[in-house]
C-alpha cells in the first residue's frame, strides 16, 4: 500500500497522506494475518492506530458510527501475530428520501484505509479491501437500517416495579430495508501513483479529479475519484 488513506471528518471525503518508508520484517518472522471485528472493547487499539496512521483527530461521531451494526463485517482491525498494525473503516451512503425507486442504492464511501510502515507490502491492505468487497460488491443486495424511519421508543417499565430494581427494557430495533450496493469508492491525492495503481489492482476505475479537494498547504490540493461499479 503506497499511503493510508483518511477523512478528517466523519462527513468528509479521506484526504491520501504520504507513506512512510516500510521496514521490512526479518524472513524468519512467521505471518499470522487475521481480522477482528470493531468492539467497545478494542475501539481504544482504532483510535492508537489512527493517531499514528494520520494527521487528524477522530470525533466521538466517527468511532460511534465505526462500531455499528451494519457494519460489524467490513470494519475491520488487522492484526499481525495478534498486534493491530492496520484497520479499514468504511460509511454508508444513502439515497435522499425523496428517492422513490424501487430498489435504492447506498454507496459505500472508505473513510480510513492504513497499515503500520514495517507490517505493509503483506498483503494486508489487499485483504481488508477484499473483505470489504466481500460483503459489500457493487450490484449486490444489502440489509441496512432505514434511515428515515422513525426511531422506535423503549417500553415503558411496569410501573409496580420498584425504580431501584426494574431491568432496563431494551430499545426495538430501527426498521430495516433492502439496499443494492451502486459503488464503493474514495478519493486519492494525483501525486499518489503507488496508491492510485494499488486501488486499479482491486477494481477500482479513475473519475473525476477535483482541482481543490485538500486545503491549502497541502501540495497538490488536487484529488481523483476511484470507484468500483457494478
Amino acid at each position: 500500500m503506497a499511503a493510508a488513506t483518511a477523512s478528517a471528518s466523519s462527513s468528509l471525503p479521506p484526504q491520501t497522506y504520504p507513506s512512510r518508508p516500510a521496514a521490512p520484517l526479518k524472513s524468519t518472522t512467521q505471518h499470522r494475518i487475521a481480522f477482528a471485528e470493531l468492539t467497545p472493547n478494542n475501539v481504544g487499539q482504532l483510535r492508537k492506530l489512527n493517531s499514528v496512521l494520520f494527521p487528524v483527530r477522530y470525533s466521538e461521531t466517527f468511532y460511534k458510527d465505526a462500531l455499528h451494526e451494519d457494519k460489524r463485517e467490513v470494519n475491520k482491525l488487522a492484526l499481525f501475530n495478534d498486534i493491530p498494525v492496520g484497520n479499514l473503516v468504511c460509511r454508508f451512503e444513502y439515497p435522499s428520501s425523496s428517492s422513490s425507486t424501487f430498489r435504492p442504492e447506498v454507496k459505500v464511501y472508505i473513510m480510513t484505509l492504513g497499515v503500520l510502515a514495517p507490517y505493509r507490502r503483506l498483503g494486508i491492505a489487499r485483504s481488508l479491501v477484499s473483505n470489504l468487497l466481500t460483503h459489500l460488491s457493487p450490484g449486490s443486495e444489502v440489509t441496512l437500517e432505514d434511515p428515515t424511519a422513525p426511531a422506535p421508543k423503549a417500553p415503558v417499565a411496569a410501573a409496580k416495579s420498584p425504580p431501584s430494581k426494574a431491568a432496563a427494557a431494551p430499545t426495538p430495533p430501527r426498521p430495516t430495508k433492502k439496499y443494492r450496493v451502486g459503488s464503493v469508492y474514495l478519493h486519492v491525492q494525483t501525486s499518489n501513483e503507488e496508491a492510485r495503481e494499488f486501488y486499479k489492482k482491486q477494481g477500482f476505475e479513475e473519475g473525476e479529479t477535483l482541482p481543490e479537494y485538500y486545503r491549502k498547504g497541502v501540495e497538490p490540493r488536487s484529488a481523483v475519484l476511484l470507484e468500483r461499479k457494478a
